[in-house]
C-alpha cells in the first residue's frame, strides 16, 4: 500500500514598491506545483498581455489539465500550457506587439512533482527554465539545489555596461544607465530560445526537451523551496549570508520577514552603486513546501 502524504505549503509575495501587483506567480495542485517570474517586454504597454497576464495565463492552463488528470506530465503541461498562452496572445494583444518579439512577455518557470513514496523517501520530477531556483533543505540542513544557469551565462557579458554604469554612481534615473540597459534587454530578448543563449517561456511553443529536468531523491521531512530571483538577492546579489544559508533561512524562518529584510537592502543600497543590479527594486515571492508520510 502506498503511503499517504501530507504537504504544507507556504506562499509569500512581495510586489515592488507602488504595485499593488506583483508579476510571480506560485502556487499548486494535489502533488504537482510551480513558481513563475514574468518579465513584462521592452517598452510593451502595462496591463495588456503583460508578463503578469502571461504568467497566469500558464497557471490557469496547469490548473485546468491536472483538474482533468492529476498525473499529466510535467511535458505535456508545460507544451499545452504554452501553446494556450500563444493562441490567446495572438488574439489579445495588439498588433504592433505581436510582430516586434521584445514586446513579448515572458516568464521563468520552476514545476515540480511529487512522485508516490516507497517506503521511506521517494522522488520529486523536476523542471526549471530561467533564473529561478528550487532548493531541498535536509532535516540536518543540507542543500541541494537544481538551477538554469544559461541565462545567467549569456547575459553577464551583455550587462556589462548596466553594471559599470551604476558602479560609477550615476543611478537608475540617467540617460547612461538607462540607454545602456535598454540596448541590453532588447539584444538578449532579440535573442533568447536559441540553443547557444537561454530559454524562457514566451508566447510561443516550447519544447519540454529545452527544460533543466532532474529527479531527485526525497526524505519525509525535507522542505522544498522555489523562489524568484527578486526573493534570492538577499544572498544572490547583497550577500546578505551565502546561498545554502539563505535556502536554509527561507527553509525555516518566517517568509515575510525574510523578504522585507531583502527590500530593505534594495532601500538602502537606493541607486545600486554597491550591489549593482537591473532594477532597483524587484517582485520577490518564496514557496516553501513540507512533505511527510
Amino acid at each position: 500500500m502506498t503511503p499517504a502524504i501530507a504537504i504544507h505549503a507556504e506562499l509569500m509575495r512581495l510586489p515592488k514598491p507602488g504595485r499593488a501587483r506583483c508579476e510571480d506567480v506560485a502556487g499548486g495542485l494535489d502533488r504537482t506545483w510551480w513558481l513563475m517570474d514574468g518579465a513584462t517586454g521592452v517598452i510593451a504597454p502595462e496591463g495588456i498581455c503583460d508578463s503578469g497576464w502571461f504568467a497566469e495565463t500558464i497557471q490557469a492552463s496547469f490548473l485546468s489539465q491536472l483538474a482533468e488528470e492529476p498525473s499529466t506530465p510535467l511535458d505535456q503541461l508545460i507544451s499545452q500550457a504554452t501553446q494556450t498562452a500563444s493562441e490567446q496572445f495572438a488574439r489579445l494583444a495588439p498588433p504592433s506587439m505581436r510582430k516586434h518579439s521584445p514586446w513579448w512577455p515572458s516568464s521563468t518557470l520552476v514545476l515540480i512533482r511529487l512522485l508516490d513514496a516507497n517506503g521511506p523517501m521517494t522522488e520529486l520530477d523536476i523542471r526549471v527554465v530561467g533564473d529561478s531556483d528550487l532548493a531541498i533543505v535536509g532535516r540536518g540542513g543540507e542543500v541541494r539545489t537544481v538551477r538554469d544557469d544559461r541565462h545567467t551565462q549569456y547575459c553577464s557579458g551583455l550587462y556589462q555596461e548596466v553594471m559599470n554604469a551604476l558602479r560609477d554612481g550615476v543611478g537608475y534615473e540617467s540617460d547612461r544607465f538607462r540607454n545602456a540597459l535598454a540596448a541590453a534587454v532588447t539584444t538578449e530578448r532579440q535573442n533568447r530560445n536559441r540553443p547557444e543563449t537561454y530559454w524562457v517561456l514566451a508566447p510561443e511553443p516550447f519544447a519540454p526537451v529545452n527544460a533543466v529536468s532532474a529527479r531527485l531523491p526525497l526524505n519525509s521531512g525535507d522542505r522544498i523551496i522555489l523562489c524568484s530571483d527578486g526573493a534570492a538577492r538577499g544572498h544572490a546579489v547583497f550577500g546578505l549570508e551565502d546561498a545554502d544559508d539563505g535556502f536554509r533561512a527561507f527553509a525555516t524562518g518566517d517568509l515575510g520577514s525574510l523578504l522585507q529584510r531583502v527590500r530593505s537592502a534594495e532601500d538602502k543600497d537606493h541607486e545600486g552603486s554597491a550591489a549593482p543590479r537591473g532594477t532597483r527594486h524587484d517582485d520577490a515571492t518564496v514557496l516553501r513546501l513540507s512533505f511527510t508520510w
